[in-house]
């Protein structure tokens, strides 16, 4: 087992940006017909609503999809809202670090696509 196959179990048994906000400016929800993959991403703001202050997520779903919420959430906080438009899931599967099989593709990027929406309404 590689290390960052590692990082991937432990993210998903532990993961450090698994909740709800309940005071976001942003929400949005995905799910993943095939798997039965479900995220709910939450966007909250700083006082001047420039940058992320906390991304948080929650719901159900395999491995490789909370291991890549986790990531994500991550990643945006202290971001803008104009540089989470620019975020790409080519970025997101970067962070990742390991290409997932083709079948699995869509199990990584649920997180992202939940981005996308929730980013259309900062």
């Amino acid at each position: 087992m590689t290390l960052y196959r590692q990082e991937i179990i432990e993210r998903f048994r532990f993961p450090r940006h698994r909740g709800v906000l309940k005071n976001s400016h942003a929400h949005a929800e995905k799910a993943n017909m095939f798997c039965g993959d479900e995220i709910a991403l939450y966007l909250r703001l700083d006082e001047k609503k420039e940058r992320v202050a906390e991304a948080r997520f929650d719901g159900q779903g395999c491995a490789l999809m909370t291991a890549s919420a986790d990531i994500l959430c991550e990643a945006v906080q202290g971001k803008t809202p104009d540089a989470l438009r620019k975020f790409t899931a080519d970025d997101l599967l970067r962070m990742y670090g390991e290409a997932p099989s083709p079948a699995r593709l869509k199990c990584v990027l649920l997180p992202y696509e939940a981005l996308k929406s929730a980013t259309s309404l900062l």
